[in-house]
Protein backbone atom coordinates (compact mmCIF):
# COMPACT_ATOMS: atom_id res chain seq x y z
CA UNK A 1 0.00 0.00 0.00
CA UNK A 2 1.62 3.18 -0.95
CA UNK A 3 1.49 6.20 1.52
CA UNK A 4 -1.34 8.21 -0.57
CA UNK A 5 -3.20 5.01 0.17
CA UNK A 6 -2.60 4.73 3.62
CA UNK A 7 -2.96 8.16 4.33
CA UNK A 8 -7.27 8.35 2.10
CA UNK A 9 -7.56 5.45 4.59
CA UNK A 10 -6.97 7.14 7.71
CA UNK A 11 -8.83 9.72 6.55
CA UNK A 12 -11.96 7.61 5.39
CA UNK A 13 -12.46 6.64 8.97
CA UNK A 14 -12.93 9.98 10.26
CA UNK A 15 -16.28 10.75 11.00
CA UNK A 16 -16.12 14.63 9.23
CA UNK A 17 -15.14 12.89 6.12
CA UNK A 18 -17.47 10.06 5.78
CA UNK A 19 -19.90 11.25 2.72
CA UNK A 20 -17.04 12.66 0.46
CA UNK A 21 -16.17 10.02 -2.64
CA UNK A 22 -13.15 8.34 -3.60
CA UNK A 23 -11.39 11.62 -5.90
CA UNK A 24 -13.10 13.86 -2.89
CA UNK A 25 -10.69 12.21 -0.61
CA UNK A 26 -7.45 11.97 -2.26
CA UNK A 27 -7.98 16.04 -2.73
CA UNK A 28 -8.16 16.05 0.90
CA UNK A 29 -5.10 13.50 1.66
CA UNK A 30 -2.70 15.92 -0.44
CA UNK A 31 -3.27 18.79 1.77
CA UNK A 32 -1.99 17.05 5.18
CA UNK A 33 1.07 15.89 6.28
CA UNK A 34 2.06 13.04 8.62
CA UNK A 35 3.88 13.79 11.65
CA UNK A 36 4.72 11.38 15.06
CA UNK A 37 5.56 12.21 18.62
CA UNK A 38 7.19 10.31 20.65
CA UNK A 39 5.05 9.06 24.20
CA UNK A 40 4.31 11.67 26.54
CA UNK A 41 5.53 14.56 24.79
CA UNK A 42 3.43 18.02 23.84
CA UNK A 43 1.27 18.01 20.63
CA UNK A 44 -0.30 21.53 21.22
CA UNK A 45 -0.19 23.45 23.99
CA UNK A 46 -2.07 26.14 24.99
CA UNK A 47 0.42 29.10 23.95
CA UNK A 48 1.25 27.79 20.70
CA UNK A 49 0.59 30.04 17.79
CA UNK A 50 -0.08 27.85 15.03
CA UNK A 51 -3.72 26.88 14.30
CA UNK A 52 -3.57 23.80 12.61
CA UNK A 53 -5.87 20.89 12.43
CA UNK A 54 -5.08 17.73 13.25
CA UNK A 55 -6.20 13.78 13.09
CA UNK A 56 -5.44 10.78 15.05
CA UNK A 57 -3.86 8.01 12.71
CA UNK A 58 -1.72 6.22 15.66
CA UNK A 59 -1.79 6.09 19.78
CA UNK A 60 -3.96 7.84 21.67
CA UNK A 61 -4.02 11.54 23.37
CA UNK A 62 -4.83 13.50 26.34
CA UNK A 63 -6.67 16.58 26.12
CA UNK A 64 -5.99 18.56 29.42
CA UNK A 65 -6.07 22.12 30.84
CA UNK A 66 -5.30 23.38 33.98
CA UNK A 67 -8.32 24.69 36.10
CA UNK A 68 -8.91 28.07 38.26
CA UNK A 69 -7.59 26.21 41.32
CA UNK A 70 -4.52 25.44 39.05
CA UNK A 71 -5.25 21.76 39.02
CA UNK A 72 -4.49 19.83 35.68
CA UNK A 73 -7.81 18.28 34.41
CA UNK A 74 -8.16 15.96 31.85
CA UNK A 75 -10.81 16.82 29.70
CA UNK A 76 -10.35 14.13 27.11
CA UNK A 77 -8.62 10.92 25.83
CA UNK A 78 -8.58 10.66 22.09
CA UNK A 79 -7.93 7.48 19.85
CA UNK A 80 -7.19 6.88 15.85
CA UNK A 81 -9.85 8.36 14.07
CA UNK A 82 -10.26 11.39 16.66
CA UNK A 83 -9.50 14.74 16.05
CA UNK A 84 -8.73 17.87 17.70
CA UNK A 85 -7.41 21.89 17.17
CA UNK A 86 -10.60 22.24 14.91
CA UNK A 87 -11.90 25.46 16.87
CA UNK A 88 -8.80 27.29 16.97
CA UNK A 89 -8.20 26.17 13.20
CA UNK A 90 -11.01 28.09 12.75
CA UNK A 91 -11.45 31.40 14.92
CA UNK A 92 -7.87 31.90 15.41
CA UNK A 93 -8.16 31.88 19.00
CA UNK A 94 -5.33 30.61 21.24
CA UNK A 95 -5.56 26.96 22.14
CA UNK A 96 -8.18 26.20 24.82
CA UNK A 97 -6.25 22.87 25.73
CA UNK A 98 -2.88 21.31 26.28
CA UNK A 99 -2.54 17.66 24.09
CA UNK A 100 0.01 15.60 24.86
CA UNK A 101 0.75 11.88 23.61
CA UNK A 102 -0.14 9.02 25.39
CA UNK A 103 2.35 6.25 26.31
CA UNK A 104 2.84 5.07 23.23
CA UNK A 105 4.29 6.87 20.04
CA UNK A 106 1.66 8.88 17.89
CA UNK A 107 1.03 9.73 14.59
CA UNK A 108 -1.20 12.53 13.91
CA UNK A 109 -2.15 14.09 10.14
CA UNK A 110 -1.51 17.94 9.89
CA UNK A 111 -3.73 19.70 8.10
CA UNK A 112 -1.97 23.86 8.13
CA UNK A 113 -5.14 26.70 8.69
CA UNK A 114 -5.40 27.87 5.59
CA UNK A 115 -5.99 24.40 3.95
CA UNK A 116 -8.41 23.47 6.68
CA UNK A 117 -10.35 26.44 6.07
CA UNK A 118 -10.48 25.72 2.19
CA UNK A 119 -11.37 22.26 2.94
CA UNK A 120 -14.43 23.49 4.73
CA UNK A 121 -14.93 25.70 1.93
CA UNK A 122 -15.12 23.34 -0.80
CA UNK A 123 -16.63 20.13 1.25
CA UNK A 124 -20.24 21.24 2.59
CA UNK A 125 -20.80 18.03 4.05
CA UNK A 126 -17.96 18.25 6.02
CA UNK A 127 -18.97 21.24 7.35
CA UNK A 128 -21.89 20.22 8.51
CA UNK A 129 -20.71 17.22 10.07
CA UNK A 130 -18.42 19.52 11.88
CA UNK A 131 -21.18 21.51 13.17
CA UNK A 132 -22.94 18.26 14.37
CA UNK A 133 -19.45 17.47 16.36
CA UNK A 134 -19.81 20.96 18.14
CA UNK A 135 -23.25 20.24 19.35
CA UNK A 136 -22.04 17.17 20.75
CA UNK A 137 -19.44 18.13 22.16
CA UNK A 138 -21.60 20.84 24.03
CA UNK A 139 -23.47 18.65 25.49
CA UNK A 140 -20.84 16.50 26.53
CA UNK A 141 -19.69 19.52 28.58
CA UNK A 142 -22.88 20.52 29.82
CA UNK A 143 -23.28 16.93 31.21
CA UNK A 144 -20.58 17.31 32.99
CA UNK A 145 -21.66 20.40 34.55
CA UNK A 146 -24.70 19.11 35.51
CA UNK A 147 -22.24 16.09 37.15
CA UNK A 148 -20.22 18.96 39.71
CA UNK A 149 -23.55 18.83 42.19
CA UNK A 150 -24.20 14.76 42.33
CA UNK A 151 -22.46 12.75 45.62
CA UNK A 152 -18.84 11.74 44.73
CA UNK A 153 -20.12 7.66 43.78
CA UNK A 154 -22.72 8.97 41.45
CA UNK A 155 -20.41 12.09 39.73
CA UNK A 156 -17.55 8.79 38.99
CA UNK A 157 -20.26 6.69 38.00
CA UNK A 158 -21.74 9.39 35.19
CA UNK A 159 -18.28 9.92 34.29
CA UNK A 160 -17.69 6.40 33.54
CA UNK A 161 -21.35 6.68 30.92
CA UNK A 162 -19.32 9.83 29.07
CA UNK A 163 -16.33 7.97 28.73
CA UNK A 164 -18.73 4.75 27.37
CA UNK A 165 -20.86 7.10 25.21
CA UNK A 166 -17.64 8.52 23.50
CA UNK A 167 -15.46 5.38 23.41
CA UNK A 168 -17.30 2.91 24.23
CA UNK A 169 -16.78 -0.77 22.30
CA UNK A 170 -20.62 -2.45 22.68
CA UNK A 171 -20.08 -6.11 22.89
CA UNK A 172 -22.44 -9.09 24.07
CA UNK A 173 -21.45 -8.73 27.57
CA UNK A 174 -21.91 -5.01 27.48
CA UNK A 175 -20.23 -1.79 26.81
CA UNK A 176 -16.63 -1.83 27.30
CA UNK A 177 -14.77 1.16 28.27
CA UNK A 178 -10.83 2.05 27.07
CA UNK A 179 -8.01 1.27 29.26
CA UNK A 180 -7.93 4.02 32.06
CA UNK A 181 -6.19 3.96 35.05
CA UNK A 182 -8.89 4.96 38.37
CA UNK A 183 -6.23 7.91 38.50
CA UNK A 184 -7.31 9.21 35.03
CA UNK A 185 -10.91 8.58 35.44
CA UNK A 186 -10.22 10.77 39.13
CA UNK A 187 -8.94 13.82 36.74
CA UNK A 188 -11.90 13.41 34.00
CA UNK A 189 -14.38 13.53 37.32
CA UNK A 190 -12.74 16.11 38.87
CA UNK A 191 -12.57 13.22 42.13
CA UNK A 192 -9.69 11.98 44.29
CA UNK A 193 -8.08 8.41 43.36
CA UNK A 194 -9.58 7.31 46.72
CA UNK A 195 -13.04 8.32 45.60
CA UNK A 196 -12.83 6.87 42.81
CA UNK A 197 -11.71 3.39 44.48
CA UNK A 198 -14.55 3.69 46.87
CA UNK A 199 -17.04 4.36 44.29
CA UNK A 200 -15.71 1.03 42.02
CA UNK A 201 -16.36 -0.69 45.24
CA UNK A 202 -19.54 0.18 45.69
CA UNK A 203 -20.78 -0.12 41.50
CA UNK A 204 -18.75 -3.59 41.20
CA UNK A 205 -20.85 -4.70 44.43
CA UNK A 206 -24.11 -4.05 42.94
CA UNK A 207 -23.55 -5.73 39.78
CA UNK A 208 -23.06 -2.09 38.05
CA UNK A 209 -19.69 -2.86 36.35
CA UNK A 210 -17.50 -5.70 35.36
CA UNK A 211 -13.31 -5.09 35.62
CA UNK A 212 -11.93 -7.66 32.78
CA UNK A 213 -8.89 -9.49 32.88
CA UNK A 214 -7.57 -6.93 31.00
CA UNK A 215 -8.41 -4.14 33.45
CA UNK A 216 -11.20 -2.82 31.67
CA UNK A 217 -14.26 -1.75 32.34
CA UNK A 218 -17.50 -3.12 31.68
CA UNK A 219 -20.52 -1.75 32.20
CA UNK A 220 -23.48 -4.56 31.83
CA UNK A 221 -25.97 -2.01 31.36
CA UNK A 222 -26.35 1.64 30.84
CA UNK A 223 -29.89 2.20 31.96
CA UNK A 224 -29.33 0.49 35.54
CA UNK A 225 -26.25 2.34 35.88
CA UNK A 226 -28.06 5.51 34.86
CA UNK A 227 -31.00 4.47 37.10
CA UNK A 228 -28.69 3.97 40.16
CA UNK A 229 -27.07 7.42 39.51
CA UNK A 230 -30.91 8.57 39.47
CA UNK A 231 -30.91 6.97 42.86
CA UNK A 232 -28.10 8.57 44.37
CA UNK A 233 -28.68 12.29 43.17
CA UNK A 234 -32.76 11.60 44.19
CA UNK A 235 -33.21 13.56 40.38
CA UNK A 236 -35.13 11.90 37.29
CA UNK A 237 -32.24 9.53 35.44
CA UNK A 238 -31.05 11.81 31.94
CA UNK A 239 -29.28 9.71 29.25
CA UNK A 240 -26.05 10.81 28.35
CA UNK A 241 -25.97 10.13 24.75
CA UNK A 242 -28.89 12.90 23.99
Amino acid sequence: MTTSSSIIGQIAQVSLFQELGPAELEDIAVLCIKKKYAPQSSIIMTDDEEHSFYIISEGNVIVKAIDPTLREKVLAYLEPGDFFGEMSAIDSEPRSADVVAGNDEVEVLVFHQKDFLQLLQNHPSVHLALSREFCRKLRVINHRLSSVSLPASARVARTLIIIANEHGKMTKEGLLLPKLTQTEIGKISDSPRETVNRAFSELRESGLIIHTELKQILIPSKEKLEGWISTRSNAPSVPVSG
